[in-house]
């Protein structure tokens, strides 16, 4: 007599060897790696939104920044970065960009190790993988939002918010995490997850602005090179240089989003520290200001700092020291308030009020443990024949191309292992 996983199959009218859910890159990746050893028509990808891939779009700038050849543990933000050392290992940038070749996407190499489609359109990378999912017969159901899956017998059962229901042997779940949920993914996947036995480390915004308590008023939009350092518990954990940008809120940019991944929404005692002249020390800044306050060039504070820093920025620094720069003269400056200046440009000071929400977002810190996979092939250690790849695992990667390497090599190595 059959068994009831084998009566399921053969009423299932949507019943496949592998299930994807999640259309985004670590699922398509994974589909097509299943794919070249299960045949496409045993794989099948179910996407909640109306159409697949939506997210690879936003990537880059529209470029997609399709990995990073540099990628190592140093840039990434786990509690088990001796594991995902270790994945990083097995799946190299090379490895990823020898899967996108197979598909037919010429790529370049630019400065950092930053990999772009050599076309510079990240609509053209979700076109190659539109292309190989037809060429393979894959079947991808848009609209299929999973609300519940259980597993019996070998045999898991997806159930749709539609009403519809799929079967099959295997799962791989690569539904994102909870960041841009505006691109369809808004945490459901780790409640299905928990579904199956999957514990989740609190999650929390990453590659996102950073807000600041009492930010000065007037310098939205402003921009300069600087150092930016944070502070937790009154220890400096970490600096990043580049281009920041200050905002409403707080700031904005590149170090400013690097940084906000050691932000894990704690509560704790957190800072950063805006250092406008990186390349100079604090003794040589004070020389030059004080060069400036002798030669009679800038007789007055309102152009005291021109050529410097950009005049709103130099208006807010003195403001913040204390000092009005539309009503003195530079020579009624006092040797107290030139100390305090050039701290204040070599050290501006904002405590940190945390961070914008999940829809100005570029990853999810936190998530399914990696211990909880096996780090040779994205298989869960507490539901047998289920996967997890992508932004579910706990690993959140830096600016350049480090969180699509996750993804796609994440995705890989699952799909290959579930075809087996």
């Amino acid at each position: 007599m059959a068994n009831a996983a084998e009566m399921v199959r053969g009423r299932m009218k949507n019943s496949k060897k592998i299930i994807v859910v999640g259309g985004g890159a670590s699922g398509l990746a994974a589909a097509l790696a299943a794919a070249e050893k299960a045949g496409g028509q045993n794989v099948m990808v179910l996407e909640r939104l109306d159409r697949i891939g939506k997210k690879i779009l936003a990537t880059g700038n529209g470029r997609c920044n399709l990995t990073n050849r540099n990628a190592q543990e140093s840039a990434y933000h786990t509690k088990q970065p001796k594991i995902l050392s270790e994945m990083l290992a097995q799946m190299t940038p090379e490895a990823v960009l020898d899967f996108f070749e197979k598909q037919g996407l010429l790529c370049t190499t630019e400065e950092d190790g930053r990999v772009y489609p050599y076309c510079g359109q990240a609509s053209m990378v979700l076109d190659i993988l539109r292309c190989a999912l037809e060429r393979m017969q894959i079947t991808v159901e848009c609209g299929c939002e999973v609300q519940r899956i259980e597993e019996k017998n070998g045999t898991f059962m997806l159930h749709c918010k539609n009403g519809t229901q799929f079967a099959a042997q295997r799962v791989i779940l690569a539904a994102g995490g909870q960041a841009a949920p505006q691109f369809g993914t808004d945490g459901a996947g780790f409640a299905l997850a928990r579904m199956l036995g999957h514990h989740v480390e609190k999650t929390y915004p990453c590659l996102v602005p950073i807000k600041c308590e009492a930010f000065p008023a007037g310098l939205k939009g402003v921009r300069a090179p600087a150092a930016l350092s944070l502070q937790i518990g009154g220890r400096c954990v970490k600096t990043e240089r580049g281009e920041i940008q200050f905002a409403e809120y707080g700031v904005s940019g590149i170090p400013a989003m690097q940084l906000s991944c050691l932000l894990s929404q704690e509560g704790r005692d957190a800072a950063v520290s805006v250092d406008l002249f990186p390349n100079t020390s604090f003794s040589a800044l004070r020389s030059m200001l004080e060069q400036r306050c002798t030669s009679g060039q800038f007789p007055t504070l309102e152009t005291f700092l021109l050529g410097l820093v950009g005049k709103k920025l130099g208006h807010a620094v003195l403001k913040s020291c204390g000092i009005q720069p539309l009503s003195r003269q530079v020579k009624s400056l006092s040797r107290g308030e030139l100390n305090a200046l050039c701290t204040a440009l070599k050290g501006w000071r904002f405590a940190v009020k945390g961070t914008l929400s999940w829809a100005q977002a570029q990853t999810t810190g936190g998530g399914v443990p990696l211990t909880e996979i096996d780090p040779n092939c994205c298989a869960s250690r507490k539901c047998r024949g289920l996967y997890l790849t992508g932004e579910l695992l706990d690993a959140a990667g830096d600016c350049g191309g480090f969180n699509l390497q996750w993804a796609w090599m994440t995705g890989i190595v699952a799909g290959r292992a579930a075809a087996k």
